[in-house]
């Protein structure tokens, strides 16, 4: 089968497409024909060895799919060869066929495309796992950083779902619009406004309840200081590349609780694998997310989708940070 190799540590652009042996199914897993990949930033890190999980080389990226299932192992219950499902996987969907663990596979509703069902799993079940985290409800205000990524536009659908007043924040016109689409009821380009000015502004000094950040970087401590007394941040992630330090004196006045969102730990990808620990409350998350985008309650939008072979370009597009909203790869 045709695959993307990575057999050294350096750059995305050292990837080649090569045959493969198909993978050996083994207990618990399923066979999927691959149809899209997701494309993400933690690839490129991925493939330079500088991922939090480094792998194992040689190794096949791609940690998200959607697809058939065409076999599955001993013990697998609830799915059954043609099946259509999104997956999340440990590596290895940038392929043809992937082999993965039943625990980490969700069946797709028929009136769900697949090319817009591969972004669900990793960029809504993440965003969906914080704002229970967090405990959002009706009626208060998200501010969602980087609302313009796949990540950040797919919290602002959940927190839309949610019944909350979305706040969204990106670096342009084309990222808020998209973030306007998806719910948003404000939205904030902090390249042009000062990001906690406009806050103030927009909540009459009062913050809001709820922040979602998967970005990190300088910006953190004016995140804590427009969140209102007794709210709380959502740290998500460090697209930025810089961690931020916590003023927590901050944190202490204002009674602001800060919540670390591992999602990888859902999914099998922490210290130790929880995965199957995990997998009845992510199989209930999922039915939920997939249920909603089947009645029309998730505005999915039309990922922006590359051939297999233009893999590279893909990843350049993401890294670049010249997308809106998910990057796919069509395999098959």
């Amino acid at each position: 089968m045709k695959a993307i190799l990575c057999d050294q540590f350096t750059g995305f652009e050292d990837l080649k497409m090569v045959d493969v042996a198909r993978p050996d199914l083994g207990p618990g897993c399923v066979r999927i024909r691959t149809h899209y990949a997701s494309v993400s930033y933690a690839i490129s890190l991925m493939v330079a060895g500088r991922y939090q999980r480094k792998m194992e080389l040689p190794f096949i990226p791609g940690t998200e799919v959607s697809g058939e299932v065409t076999e599955c192992g001993p013990g697998v219950d609830h799915l059954n060869p043609g099946d259509r499902v999104a997956a999340i996987v440990d590596a290895g969907g940038f392929a043809e066929e992937v082999v993965i663990d039943a625990a980490t596979v969700y069946p797709v509703p028929d009136n769900v495309s697949l090319e817009r069902a591969v972004g669900i799993p990793l960029s809504f079940g993440t965003a969906a796992t914080a704002l229970k985290r967090g405990d959002v409800k009706a009626g208060q205000r998200v501010l969602i950083c980087g609302a313009g990524g796949a990540l950040g536009l797919a919290a602002v659908e959940v927190a839309k779902l949610k019944g909350t007043t979305v706040f969204a924040a990106a670096s342009s016109e084309a990222k808020l619009e998209a973030a306007r689409l998806a719910g948003a009821d404000v939205l904030i380009d902090y390249t042009s406004r000062n990001l906690l000015e406009a806050v103030r502004e927009e909540t009459g000094g009062q913050g809001v309840d709820v922040v979602f950040d998967p970005v990190g970087g300088s910006a953190f401590e004016d995140l804590i200081r427009c969140t209102a007394n007794d709210g709380c941040i959502l740290s998500v992630g460090f697209a930025s590349g810089v961690i931020p330090q916590a003023p927590v004196n901050l944190l202490l006045v204002k009674n602001i609780s800060l919540h670390g969102v591992n999602f990888s730990d859902c999914i099998g990808w922490g210290k130790t694998d929880r995965r199957h620990e995990y997998a009845p409350e992510m199989h209930v998350l999922m039915d939920w997310l997939f249920s909603a985008a089947s009645a029309g309650n998730l505005n999915l939008r039309e990922p922006e989708t590359f051939e297999f072979a233009d893999v590279k370009q893909a990843i350049a597009r993401v890294v670049g940070r010249r997308s809106v909203g998910k990057v796919v790869l069509r395999v098959c």
